[in-house]
């Protein structure tokens, strides 16, 4: 099986042909239709290519690194400044201080749009087969596929959209509506996709995240569509294992969540708390195992050893087989080499992160570790990807979307929203504080004193997860840690690729 869906990766990457512009997404010939037709022939071709999609996003240049617990990281200022004179961190230090017309910045810029397009294309080509070759499938993979699919298309465009699009959308709505948006693409052609305005794009991106919520929640495992022993048939080969590594229902809910969240009208807001709500309300009533390897629950400090990345509350998360190679250089336990920077935070600020409280088991050492063998003066390094024989499979995830995030969303609305509710704000910051070991609650605060505890939360919770930055560019935050200057678009706003200007591209 995993020669199979090595195969088919390759095949759809070779069909996709080599991105050097948008108008040269697909070489469209009669020869790769017929490759295309034989392949999405049966139920296993659309779930082979289901997975070379989810293959595609575990690249280095999109989650399995940059897209991920990197850039946004260092755009974020999550870590300390990478030492500027030292030409192997030249990358890292660009972006981090929003260099982005150097070549060392581009060379992130060109890979990544590159790279999710392609996936999008391959997601394209697989649903544009799976409604004309309907009759292969049967109800069920036929709902989950396409619906994941729809998912990716949605999740990558909604990346881009937030990486290389306009933050702060809902105080200066008037003026985003009208922005160029990233192009939305939704068929597989060598002509180029027309650029739409940014409200355009979010009613496509909102279209399809409805129709894969909606394809998913009649037939996901994980909503409890049919007992787990109708699925048995279809599982013989693992398909419907281990849910949340795909984009499941209740993942799909999420990204609605974030999308709305990030829109930020009044009315998005509160469809943004229902989604939240319902995964939160979902996940409680899975707290234990569903079917097969979809095992869900609050994690405590001892299960971090066995479950990294708090792995028992990832609603959406990736298998990195290279994950090891890919943070070796990032993440380093007893690292003693200042000129040669790693991802690491100083003393200060992980006092400063945590407020001094030492209770909150995500400030000790099953999720930071001192480097330099414990010297006081030594900074910290996240563990959330350390690997080593106890974690097993766990051992290569990396989280897209955890729960504590719908908190987060939850109690943003219920703070800011147009009929506010600080007492369920406050009540669904206070869970997560709980179930962190701060069992001091928060009292009495009104919604702009909500919002600095969100923010403090975010800051505390997502380290080396890359939700930081889009955290403060979609608020419009012009102060961030270890900025002197303001924070604005020159800052939030990372470039088009130059291939994609120069072809009439306008950001």
């Amino acid at each position: 099986m995993k020669k199979q869906i090595i195969s088919i990766a390759l095949l759809l990457a070779g069909a996709a042909g080599t991105l050097t512009s948008c108008e040269n997404w697909l070489d469209v010939t009669s020869g790769s239709e017929i490759r295309a037709e034989d392949h999405f022939k049966n139920t296993e071709g659309f779930r082979q290519a289901l997975i070379g999609c989810y293959l595609g996003m575990t690249d280095q240049t999109l989650y399995g690194k940059d897209m991920s617990w990197l850039v946004p990281e260092l755009l974020g200022q999550q870590f300390e400044p990478y030492n500027p004179n030292a030409a192997s961190t030249a990358r890292e230090h660009y972006l981090q201080t929003y260099t982005y017309g150097t070549t060392s910045a581009k060379s992130f810029i060109d890979a990544s749009w590159a790279k999710a397009y392609n996936v999008i294309v391959n997601a394209n080509e697989a649903l544009y087969y799976i409604d004309k070759n309907r009759e292969v499938l049967n109800d069920t993979d036929y709902s989950v596929i396409k619906g994941e699919l729809l998912a990716i298309r949605a999740y990558l465009h909604l990346d881009l959209a937030r990486m290389f699009g306009y933050g702060n959308w809902a105080a200066r709505k008037a003026e985003i509506d009208a922005k160029n948006a990233v192009p939305y693409v939704t068929t597989v052609s060598k002509n180029m996709t027309a650029q739409v305005s940014m409200s355009e794009f979010f009613t496509l991106l909102t279209e399809d995240l409805d129709e894969a919520a909606r394809l998913l929640k009649a037939e996901d495992p994980i909503a409890g569509a049919h007992e787990w022993s109708y699925y048995a048939e279809m599982n013989a080969d693992g398909f419907y294992n281990w849910r949340n590594l795909h984009l499941n229902y209740y993942a799909v809910r999420a990204l609605q969540a974030r999308a709305y969240l990030w829109e930020g009208s009044a009315e998005s807001k509160q469809l943004a708390l229902q989604a939240a709500e319902e995964v939160i309300e979902g996940f409680l009533a899975m707290d234990g195992k569903i079917g097969n390897n979809n095992h869900f629950a609050w994690m405590t400090s001892s299960d971090v050893p066995a479950y990294p990345a708090l792995a028992l509350e990832q609603v959406f998360a990736l298998n990195v087989a290279t994950l090891r190679d890919l943070t070796a250089t990032f993440f380093i336990e007893n690292y003693t080499d200042n000129d040669n920077m790693p991802l690491y935070i100083i003393p200060e600020d992980v006092q400063t992160i945590y407020e001094g409280i030492t209770s909150d088991w995500r400030s000790q050492t099953n999720l930071l570790q001192q480097t330099a063998s414990g010297a006081s003066s030594a900074g910290y390094t996240s563990k959330k990807y350390n690997q080593n024989s106890a974690r097993g499979y766990y051992s290569n995830r990396v989280p897209l979307i955890r729960l504590p995030e719908m908190y987060y969303i939850a109690a943003e609305c219920y703070a800011t929203g147009s009929t506010p509710n600080l007492g369920l704000a406050m009540e669904r910051l206070n869970t997560i504080r709980e179930k962190r070991g701060i069992y001091t609650p928060l009292t009495g605060l009104d919604a702009a004193q909500i919002m600095e505890e969100i923010a403090k939360e975010y800051r505390k919770e997502f380290i080396a997860e890359g939700v930081m930055f889009y955290f403060y560019k979609r608020l419009g935050y012009e102060t961030v840690p270890h900025q002197t200057e303001p924070m604005d678009d020159s800052k939030y706003v990372v470039p088009y690729p130059d291939f994609e200007t120069q072809t009439g591209r306008v950001q």
